[in-house]
């Protein structure tokens, strides 16, 4: 019998931030790792057989034996949400971050990896992306850049007094969205109102977060020595995230901007101070990082925007702007397959497909299921009001087991689908079904039918039925879990002709009696 070689033991500080989120689950999966160490004040709330949660602080004197047999450290652990105490901030991130990586040392840590971000280049914009050789000024006017630059001086001044005696790497991350992040931030992109200092030239470098976890994974696997940027190819302008979600953007002086900020901040009614007020953040290239590891973004910044804004509960307006690549529909569809216990690994089995089809209004997502044997027929399932093809995605893999053809279509405004948020007139409803229909036959050469199932239900309250009468609108049940993409008020024309179905069983038998279904006009 071969004798058990000793995977990865690693420490991840910060084990509670949206950061470590999205970066445990890809530590878990891996076979080479044999244990996480999450060190938090707070307990963490994640349990897994590979994970043991410890409640420090990073400045305690105690890091070192908590890191005594680790292989390597990943430093998530940083104020970011605005402290008014600054003294307490600079404290925490600078001597707890000097403290992670002097008791790593001395722990005998072979890799520390530390989350930076390219606020370490300051605020100012560049006329061209920056790459590593960029010296990272940071800004004693702003907390967060300042620290995250000192972190990273510390750093390179302790690599070249301890050459070859531990690695450490910076990845610099532009900003990060996904399921798993929630901040101010996201508030105030995906807002009604936006307003920027500098608002022609502002632009951000949106990174989905599986592709942020996937480079601290390969990085704590990864003998890398310095910054790197970390960051996708492209970048989205303020005004076209506007223009995305239909937002009023407004350009604003820096000056007055600042200043109102910094008084709303002192009196409570924002969370952020003038520190935050910037005209966009620098943009970067992080080709560096896929030449050392392999890496590259799987979602450009345009998807990840996207993603963004539907996650929020938030309309994608223009039909360029709806997520096409399977990739990106089941990023964005993320926390649904979760609410229907759909894993990843269940999703992919499935081989789902996924399509957006242009309309009269814009585009609609139809998400595809096809048999291992074709009959020539297929099932256009149209999810119901309220929901979207996501919720239907097992009855439609129980109709392809049955030999037939499925595309289960988003009703403009829902799900993938472009269009305000639960709002779909009757003709936008025709146009969206024959669009689907028009699809099975052409495309997948099939006979379709039109059919819906899910119901969602409308809540039951007096004064949601005074609203129901005087404007059209249902107000939905709040779902009993998470799905930024479920509408929370639906106004929709044009189902009632369509037949519903509860089962596979039910729609494969009208297969057998009827074709061409469509919406009733």
């Amino acid at each position: 019998m071969s004798e058990h070689v000793r995977g990865l033991r690693i420490a991840v500080t910060g084990a509670t931030s949206d950061f470590a989120a999205a970066i445990l689950p890809r530590l878990f999966e891996d076979p080479e790792v044999d244990a996480v160490i999450g060190i938090a004040r707070r307990p963490a709330r994640i349990t897994h057989p590979k994970f043991t949660s410890l409640r420090s602080d990073i400045r305690s004197p105690d890091l070192e034996e908590t890191f005594a047999g680790c292989d390597v450290v990943l430093h998530l652990a940083f104020v970011v949400e605005e402290l008014k105490d600054k003294a307490e901030t600079h404290d925490i991130n600078l001597r707890g971050s000097r403290n992670v990586i002097d008791s790593a040392y001395r722990a005998g840590v072979a890799r520390v990896v530390i989350a930076s971000s390219i606020n370490a280049y300051g605020a100012d914009i560049a006329p061209e992306p920056l790459t590593e050789n960029s010296y990272p000024a940071g800004d004693p006017n702003r907390y967060y850049f300042y620290d995250k630059a000192e972190v990273e001086h510390y750093a390179e001044w302790w690599l070249r007094r301890h050459p070859g005696e531990m690695t450490i790497s910076m990845l610099r991350c532009t900003y990060i969205v996904g399921p798993d992040f929630a901040n101010d931030g996201i508030d105030q992109f995906t807002g009604p109102v936006g307003a920027f200092p500098e608002a022609d030239r502002a632009s951000y470098q949106f990174l989905h977060q599986d592709d942020m976890a996937d480079a601290f994974h390969r990085a704590a696997k990864t003998d890398l020595i310095g910054p790197y940027n970390l960051g996708p190819v492209d970048w989205v302008g303020v005004r076209e995230l506007a223009a995305m979600q239909g937002q009023l953007m407004f350009d604003v002086p820096q000056k007055a901007a600042t200043h109102v900020a910094n008084v709303a901040f002192r009196l409570g009614l924002t969370p952020f101070s003038g520190q935050w007020v910037t005209p966009g953040e620098p943009i970067v290239d992080s080709s560096a990082l896929g030449r050392a590891t392999g890496w590259a973004p799987t979602l450009t910044a345009h998807e990840s925007a996207a993603m963004m804004i539907l996650l929020q509960g938030k309309s994608l307006l223009r039909r360029g702007d709806a997520p096409a690549r399977g990739i990106a529909c089941e990023a964005a569809l993320r926390p649904a397959s979760e609410a229907v216990a759909l894993s990843r690994a269940d999703v992919a089995a499935l081989q789902v497909e996924h399509r957006q089809l242009d309309t009269g209004h814009g585009s609609v997502h139809v998400e595809i299921h096809r048999p291992s044997v074709g009959s020539g027929r297929s099932v256009v399932l149209v999810a119901d009001a309220g929901l979207h093809a996501r919720y239907l995605t097992s009855l439609a893999s129980d109709i392809a087991s049955g030999g037939v053809d499925a595309v289960v279509l988003d009703l403009p405004g829902h799900g993938l689908s472009t269009g305000p948020r639960g709002r779909s007139s009757a003709e936008q409803t025709t146009e969206a079904v024959d669009a689907a229909l028009r699809f099975a036959r052409v495309e997948l050469d099939t006979a379709p039918i039109t059919v819906r199932s899910g119901t969602r239900h409308a809540a039951d309250t007096l004064l949601g039925g005074i609203l129901r009468r005087a404007t059209g609108w249902k107000t939905m049940e709040e779902p009993a879990r998470s799905d930024g993409l479920l509408p929370s008020r639906i106004r929709v024309d044009g189902t009632s002709g369509i037949p519903f179905v509860s089962t596979a069983a039910d729609a494969l038998a009208l297969c057998t009696t009827t074709t061409g279904l469509s919406a009733a006009r």
